[in-house]
């Protein structure tokens, strides 16, 4: 077993462990109850039950010096930290807190991994070198920009047109904003992938659900609304994705003093 499956193993464990043996119940209990919850232990259990099996099962193949009690030890440490990682989730709700509890989680990993793999370190400043190539930051550079700077900018020049009338058909502007977003970024991966047959499709597709609403309303000015916010969605993606295709293209020469 390489380095590189240990870590694509432990990751692995814990996907399975935490989405697919941990029932929704569990993790209401666990919201309710916090540390007195039975269930958390149970995960818990399940957590270190496999991440022994596979450290035990790279210590087999691998002829690693770890002693057995470290890979005993290291398997509890996981498991210890899960625990009170979830621990600390359980008092707190919402998108920002799931992510930071996996971020956690992975961080453990990462550094369990680092520990036994002899090739860790290097492995990881490889990564850290790749992760600052010229292609690397332009690709995360347009998805940032596509998000957050790109609804502003939509919103702002809504703004400078009169809205329509809110009506009780109308959907929530904070669902709106996430499709709007969820289609820009969706956008830009089928043209950076080359796919630009699927583009047209995610445009019929929002075509064909808006001419449904459209046609039920008999609103202009509605129309006029939401036809100038897809126009806009749909060039800002496109002028940011033609222009990730150059830089890439071409070479950027180095700062010189």
């Amino acid at each position: 077993m390489t380095d590189s499956s240990l870590l694509l193993g432990l990751v692995l464990v814990h996907i399975l462990a935490d989405f697919f043996l941990q029932p929704t119940a569990w993790v209401q209990a666990r919201a309710a109850r916090h540390w007195r919850c039975a269930q958390l232990y149970y995960h818990g259990l399940i957590h270190f039950g496999l991440n022994l099996l596979l450290l035990a099962l790279w210590y087999q193949f691998s002829w690693s010096a770890v002693s057995v009690s470290g890979v005993i030890g290291l398997a509890l440490l996981i498991a210890a930290s899960h625990l009170l990682i979830d621990i600390g989730k359980s008092y707190f709700n919402g998108l920002r807190y799931f992510v930071l509890d996996q971020l956690l989680h992975l961080l453990v990993i990462v550094l369990v991994w680092l520990w036994l793999a002899e090739s860790g370190s290097s492995m990881l400043a490889k990564l850290g070198l790749a992760l600052l190539n010229k292609e690397y930051l332009l690709v995360l550079l347009g998805y940032l920009l596509l998000m957050k700077p790109a609804s502003v900018l939509i919103g702002l020049v809504l703004t400078k047109i009169s809205a329509p009338v809110s009506s009780a058909k109308q959907g929530s502007p904070a669902a709106g904003h996430l499709i709007g977003i969820a289609e820009r970024l969706l956008i830009l991966t089928l043209i950076l992938a080359g796919q630009y047959s699927g583009v047209g499709l995610v445009v019929a597709a929002k075509s064909v659900l808006r001419y449904n609403d459209l046609r039920d309303s008999h609103d202009r000015a509605l129309t006029e609304y939401i036809l100038l916010g897809s126009l806009l969605s749909f060039g800002i993606t496109l002028l940011v994705a033609i222009a990730m295709l150059s830089l890439m293209t071409q070479s950027i020469p180095p700062v010189t003093g």
